[in-house]
């Protein structure tokens, strides 16, 4: 039995307090999700693949690539706004890494279809 103001926690408002706690605590955007690591910490896989030398993508990633940069924008300001420098930096570089690939996947795609359009 649940005592007197205790939420269901698989009701809605457990849902959305279970929610509003895991993203309140969130540092990173990943592709499917966020990352949690405490921002005191340093996590040498910070979304590494962003950064790695032999990471591919293309353009059928496009969508998830720039859904991946409007959240990290949405943590980064949140970020700002509740004084999380830190977290706000971490954020900036994968931010700029995103919008390199995404403006190189864009530049191969109108390339491609400005010689198609050619052809």
């Amino acid at each position: 039995m649940r005592g007197a103001g205790a939420l269901d926690p698989d009701g809605p408002l457990g849902q959305a307090q279970w929610a509003k706690t895991r993203y309140g605590i969130a540092t990173q955007t990943l592709p499917n999700g966020y990352c949690g690591l405490p921002v005191q910490k340093t996590c040498p896989h910070a979304n590494a693949c962003l950064t790695c030398p032999v990471f591919l993508t293309g353009p059928e990633f496009l969508p998830e690539l720039r859904e991946q940069r409007i959240r990290t924008l949405t943590l980064i300001d949140n970020a700002k706004s509740c004084g999380h420098t830190r977290v706000a930096e971490m954020n900036q570089q994968v931010t700029d890494n995103l919008d390199r690939m995404i403006s190189e996947l864009e530049d191969g795609q109108n390339e491609h279809e400005e010689t198609a359009d050619a052809g």
